[in-house]
């Protein structure tokens, strides 16, 4: 489940010619650095792509005195493995969802907290005003964060139609083992939260031993799901984030080789990132239109039916803040959508 257009030509090669000649000049010439950047994705998929491209404009802008080495497929096995790697510099560098990133910082997953970020406009909100401190508070530790990602929303599907939350408590929903706290919402809120292995979903939506599941819509479009699960919640229950973290040894050296190394990394890094968050977002739109044309029905609720559904996590939030989440940061986060929400 687990599961980025440069503006100006002529901007770009007086940039590649700036930092070659600033190399030339303040680095050190001989000393070369290979990042080994483990992602659990495909090399022929979007991400896969755009880490092939992040890879070649390392080696651009520091004069090919630090190369990047993309272990694509899921090689350096999961989430958990890749942290005990980057951890012990067998890799330096890798792709976490928003799962693997709160290994690292736990206050990360407030950002998925359920029907708390309601869509990609709110999320831009958000993220413009605390990136900052999420990033100084990751990036106090060993590790530190290049590009956050974004991957659309996650949403319900089921075999009956679900408008309200009555409705989903009639059915059985599998859960998600990388998403225990989505699971623990569910389960809170009085959902029939059935433990599920991604590998047996097919079995068990076939026997009817779930009825409903949560899940991006591209994924529900990639397995072909939609053949059974016929309905989709038009309620966005969270966002899909990640990141590319790299160690700080293997960040410090970069600094060492070049006090503009880093800036400039990160400057092209998050341009191709914030291109390839659009690409996503454009994957998920279509998935959606065609499932729809394959007979999917997208359920769309009317504000008193969806009010159901923001009332019922907010019932639970206490209980979810104990367990699950950070509270100051989803109380922050509740501030600004709050004033944002009453401006509308």
């Amino acid at each position: 489940m687990k599961k980025i257009v440069f503006t100006v030509f002529a901007a770009a090669l007086m940039l590649a010619f700036g930092n070659e000649a600033h190399a030339q000049r303040g680095s050190r010439a001989q000393e070369t650095i290979v990042v080994r950047l483990a992602s659990p994705l495909p090399r022929e998929s979007p991400w896969g792509r755009t880490l092939d491209r992040i890879a070649a404009e390392w080696s651009r802008v520091t004069n090919g005195q630090v190369r990047v080495n993309v272990l694509h497929g899921g090689t350096e096995g999961s989430e958990g493995r890749m942290h005990h790697s980057l951890s012990t510099n067998a890799i330096q560098s890798a792709v976490f969802t928003s799962l693997g990133l709160s290994a690292i910082n736990p206050s990360i997953l407030t950002m998925s907290a359920p029907f708390l970020i309601r869509d990609e406009e709110e999320l831009n909100i958000v993220m413009n005003e605390i990136q900052s401190d999420l990033e100084a508070e990751f990036n106090s530790g060993n590790y530190f964060i290049v590009a956050w990602s974004r991957a659309g929303f996650v949403n319900i599907f089921s075999r009956d139609p679900v408008f309200t939350p009555d409705d989903l408590r009639r059915q059985r929903i599998a859960s998600n083992v990388e998403a225990a706290e989505l699971n623990t919402a569910f389960t809170t809120m009085g959902f029939q939260v059935v433990d599920t292995d991604w590998t047996d979903i097919g079995p068990m939506i076939a026997t009817g031993q779930v009825m409903a599941l949560y899940q991006n819509p591209a994924a529900i479009a990639a397995f072909q799901i939609h053949s059974h699960m016929r309905n989709m919640l038009s309620i966005n229950i969270a966002p899909v984030l990640g990141g590319i973290v790299i160690n700080q040894v293997t960040w410090g050296r970069i600094g060492a080789l070049n006090p503009r190394f880093q800036q400039d990394l990160l400057r092209v890094t998050r341009q191709i990132a914030e291109e390839l968050d659009q690409t996503m977002q454009r994957t998920v739109s279509d998935a959606v239109a065609a499932m729809s044309r394959d007979g999917l029905s997208v359920n769309n609720p009317s504000p008193a039916q969806a009010q159901l559904w923001y009332s019922e996590i907010e019932r639970v939030t206490p209980v979810l803040m104990e367990s699950s989440y950070d509270s100051e940061l989803y109380q922050r986060i509740y501030g600004i959508l709050a004033r944002h929400r009453a401006q509308r």
